[in-house]
């Protein structure tokens, strides 16, 4: 069975990352929640996508070069609203209201010490069992997997290589995709390793149907599916 996993929340109509596009996803079917997540100068992890405020916020500000307090006077705007900016731990509480699985996509280059606060974070909110992490940063995943050595993780990728699938194998990584890269064939050949698939994101119906033919296990969306 094909999982959906709300993208920054569901950031179709929501406002990616903030309370909004989180409780919107919390409110729907969807089997997880996604966010981003970047750690300021003074050790905050926060709910936030880019490296620097400018898109989202008007104003150039690089998230891991400022403080928690200069991020709280941040506001993400759209049409309707200005939204602030969420820690992390609201986003799990958030995942907790409905009890969805929390999929953790560690945008900063932590260091060890930085990883365990993270970890332990989780472990605080008792969590770990219903979260997920993801990653392009692979030093990071293989040190979370030292320490955990029987959680979800799943490595980002852009690109399907050959070479990545005993790396996979050998770190008990899942795979989490760019869905153009996906064909039947290579959905199998994860499947016959014992490598489940995720793919990002995919927001066109004729597509979903497709994946879910080839049976991949996770499917990321900025759409909302079924709402309660």
């Amino acid at each position: 069975m094909t999982r959906f996993i709300a993208h920054r929340g569901f950031s179709h109509k929501k406002k990616q990352n903030t309370i909004d596009a989180f409780q919107q996803a919390s409110e729907s079917d969807a089997y997880g929640v996604e966010t981003d997540v970047r750690i300021t100068k003074d050790g905050v992890f926060i709910a936030f996508h880019d490296k620097s405020a400018a898109r989202l916020s008007g104003r150039y500000k690089i998230i891991e070069k400022i403080n928690f307090s200069d991020v709280q006077k941040l506001k993400v705007f759209d049409r309707h609203r200005r939204h602030k900016i969420p820690t992390f731990i609201e986003f799990l509480q958030n995942c907790k209201t409905s009890s969805k699985v929390a999929v953790v996509e560690i945008k900063s280059d932590l260091s060890k010490e930085q990883t365990e606060k993270l970890i332990q974070i989780i472990i605080d909110e008792d969590y770990l069992l219903k979260t997920i992490f993801i990653s392009f940063n692979m030093r990071v995943l293989q040190y979370i997997r030292t320490r955990l050595p029987d959680q979800p993780i799943q490595m980002l990728s852009r690109k399907y290589k050959q070479e990545d699938l005993m790396f996979l194998q050998e770190n008990n990584f899942a795979i989490d995709i760019y869905h153009r890269q996906l064909t039947k064939a290579r959905v199998s050949e994860y499947h016959e390793r014992g490598i489940k698939v995720n793919c990002w994101t995919i927001n066109n119906g004729r597509r979903t149907k497709v994946l879910q033919e080839w049976g991949v296990d996770y499917i990321t969306t900025d759409k909302l599916l079924i709402e309660k």
